[in-house]
């Protein structure tokens, strides 16, 4: 009898240990498998950081098979899915991150960014107020949300986001840029070369900038300007397509054809899907 408790209270202490042994391996397994999330989260963030965002998705699609919860590989692999131009997957990214973490204001000003991308200005916008709502000190929530905005036609809203991005970021060259392109539209030239003038200054090598400073200076008959304009954007970015486009426009108005087939050649050598562009401006011959 006493053999027999010896021999039971021998088999509950050796089951004891095997419980504890098989808790000790779950614990290890799973904290295995968090840190294999971590891992390969943090791998995707160095191919994308390198741009490489297959691999970075293949990285985070991984950390997720580890850890479903994981916010951050959903809003990073979000964010390697925008920069591809996926943007419906880059959406669905981080509607996954907002269930885990509904206060991410990281994740809403993204998907705010990819939904202005797709076209979906009412949702971006929705994006941006729920951001601003909860940290209004974001300059960048303000400056996209007047583009949003300027895209709905709402110029009044727009400029509004535009001078409080501003008033937050003074050295934010974009907003200028933006700013600047509204008061264009709105054909108050002056004040738009202002603040192309002003980006600029925070940003010498912006390109749009320039580009857009040469347009208003074209359209103030300053075409002396905008060709200074659109020669610093091409040396700036030899690759950039429209600043051929435009330049060739310009010498195509000043009767300087040569100079202008040179320009529309290296535009279609660069981009062969601009020709219905090209031949339409050319037959248009509109004033910039």
């Amino acid at each position: 009898m006493s053999r027999r408790i010896f021999f039971t209270v021998q088999f509950l202490i050796s089951a004891g240990i095997l419980l504890t042994g098989i808790l000790a391996s779950t614990v290890t397994a799973q904290n295995s498998r968090t840190n294999s999330s971590v891992s390969y989260r943090q791998r995707g963030d160095q191919w994308l950081a390198r741009r490489d965002y297959e691999r970075a998705i293949e990285d985070y699609s991984l950390a997720l098979v580890f850890d479903p919860n994981n916010a951050d590989a959903y809003n990073n692999r979000g964010a390697a899915r925008f920069d591809q131009g996926d943007f419906s997957g880059a959406i669905a990214d981080y509607d996954r991150t907002l269930m885990i973490k509904p206060q991410s204001v990281d994740t809403l000003y993204n998907r705010g960014l990819a939904r202005k991308a797709s076209g979906d200005l009412e949702g971006a916008i929705s994006d941006f107020d729920r951001a601003l709502e909860l940290n209004p000190k974001l300059a960048g929530a303000y400056n996209n949300r007047g583009l949003a905005r300027k895209g709905k036609g709402d110029y009044e809203g727009a400029l509004s986001d535009f001078d409080h991005a501003l008033k937050l970021n003074p050295r934010l060259a974009e907003a200028y840029n933006n700013r600047g392109n509204l008061r264009l539209e709105e054909k108050n030239f002056a004040s738009a070369i202002a603040d192309y003038e002003k980006a600029i200054k925070l940003n010498p090598s912006y390109v749009a900038a320039y580009i857009n400073r040469g347009l208003t200076r074209k359209k103030r008959g300053d075409w002396h300007g905008a060709l200074a304009d659109y020669d610093r954007a091409i040396a700036l970015s030899p690759d950039f397509t429209e600043a051929y486009l435009r330049r060739g426009m310009l010498f195509l108005q000043q009767g300087r054809r040569p100079e202008a087939q040179r320009d529309f050649n290296q535009c279609l050598a660069l981009d062969p899907r601009s020709l219905s562009l090209l031949e339409r401006r050319i037959r248009e011959i509109i004033p910039e």
